[in-house]
């Protein structure tokens, strides 16, 4: 049996964040990976920073191609196979008012436990 592409979400739309993202953060787990190559580590940095700070990523394949300086094409080469090879989840969010999938979100497999976040974590917390 063939396994299906994108996993279908029925979701509420969410307040939208109004963060500014000034950097992308690569954690070491994923610099230090000699599987990946140089556009899936940026692409990898990018979607972990705005799932750190926005919950989630969320871009069309031709803004991920502009960020990769590839075509969108290309750009859904590298995610498809990110995905395959179980770095990244993808979602199909479907709105079953208007019977269409809304968005498509990325998430990064390796995000939960990384260890720059945990260290970012515990500088917050010691803040009074």
């Amino acid at each position: 049996m063939k396994k299906p592409r994108y996993d279908k979400k029925i979701i509420e739309p969410r307040k939208k964040i109004s963060k500014k993202k000034l950097f992308t953060i690569i954690p070491i787990e994923i610099l230090e990976d000699k599987s990946l190559k140089a556009n899936e580590k940026i692409l990898m940095g990018e979607i972990v920073t705005m799932q750190h700070n926005t919950g989630e990523f969320r871009a069309t394949n031709q803004y991920v191609g502009d960020i990769l300086s590839v075509s969108s094409s290309r750009a859904s080469s590298i995610i498809n196979d990110l995905r395959k090879r179980g770095y990244l989840h993808s979602y199909q969010h479907f709105d079953m008012a208007e019977n269409r999938t809304t968005k498509r979100t990325l998430h990064a497999k390796v995000f939960r436990d990384s260890q720059c976040f945990k260290v970012h974590k515990k500088i917050k917390a010691s803040k009074p």
